[in-house]
């Protein structure tokens, strides 16, 4: 079976976009070019990778599981460009990381800000996504460095390094009647009305524990994958919830207010690398950069104390 790389570019660009139509734009060619494309890909593979609905294109499991591989491809390939357009402009060099998205909406973003004015002219990249993902990315060296959750990072291909430990802490409307206390005790949190973090949040996962153990019950109002999202939901009177302390820490000053969770928990980073692979000095420099942000206590002390919360 030959594949053809065209059929390939505008499969992978309907997947990205949704659309044939915009899919033909990026690729400068009609929308029945597409089309045929797609149909002849399908014929050589003698899969049928998408079904109509309406004028969505609605992408089977076979085309989800092909679209993984070539965007893969896809992505070497463009690394491959980037590192011959920086031999051709005689770059100083580039420097791709990849996060989960609690340290990709805070603390890697102050991190590459402070990188960038030691190394105006290094090239930086930050992909956000989940751990598995950037556990991929490393292992693949596609990226330079990986942030993830601590849970599971024994993956093939990787090395991992530990980094200051984050706690979590109560998030609290500005009204609410716990704010009164210096920390907050899970107990307290019966009959609370509770936004939670995702099923596969480990810090969901943590204070599920936590909850069962105290024999607590809370209501339910609302579920979302991102702790910063939970934190503008509290702020808008939906409820409490209980995050981590970087993600916390954006808010403060806000309509909000942070208490120490008791029994204390904490959330537990770690920094992946490509195994086998030579650090560069750029590289270094950035990691540097990043423990700094977690030793001084970016993420940490001010807000598992309340004091950012305390106005």
């Amino acid at each position: 079976m030959q594949l053809n790389p065209r059929q390939l570019d505008a499969f992978r660009n309907v997947m990205v976009t949704g659309s044939m139509t915009i899919a033909a734009e990026l690729l400068k060619i009609s929308q029945p070019a597409v089309s045929r494309l797609i149909k002849d890909l399908e014929k050589t593979l003698s899969i049928r990778l998408f079904r109509r609905e309406g004028n969505r294109l609605i992408p089977g499991a076979e085309a989800q599981r092909l679209f993984r591989e070539v965007d893969r491809f896809y992505l070497g390939m463009e690394q491959v460009e980037r590192v011959a357009q920086d031999l051709k402009s005689v770059r100083v060099g580039t420097l791709r990381i990849a996060c989960i998205n609690l340290l990709g909406l805070s603390l890697l973003c102050e991190g590459i800000r402070q990188f960038s004015l030691i190394r105006p002219n290094v090239v930086t990249s930050l992909d956000v996504r989940n751990s598995i993902a950037v556990l991929e990315l490393t292992a693949a060296n596609q990226v330079d460095v990986g942030f993830v959750n601590s849970m599971g990072t024994e993956y093939p291909g990787v090395n991992a390094f530990p980094l200051r430990s984050v706690p979590a802490v109560c998030v609290l409307p500005r009204g609410h009647a716990l704010k009164r206390k210096k920390a907050v005790q899970i107990t307290d949190l019966q009959d609370e009305s509770l936004i939670s973090l995702g099923p596969n949040n480990p810090m969901r996962m943590r204070l599920e524990m936590a909850l069962a153990a105290a024999n607590v019950t809370c209501r339910r109002p609302v579920e979302t994958t991102l702790a910063y999202s939970a934190c503008t939901m509290v702020a808008g009177g939906l409820g409490v919830a209980v995050v981590d302390a970087i993600s916390a820490s954006q808010f403060a000053n806000s309509s909000v207010v942070f208490r120490p969770l008791l029994p204390a928990f904490q959330f537990e980073f770690a920094m992946v690398l490509p195994a086998h692979q030579p650090r560069s000095k750029a590289l270094n420099e950035f990691i540097d950069v990043v423990k700094e942000l977690f030793d001084a206590g970016f993420a940490s002390e001010g807000v598992a104390a309340g004091r950012l919360g305390a106005q």
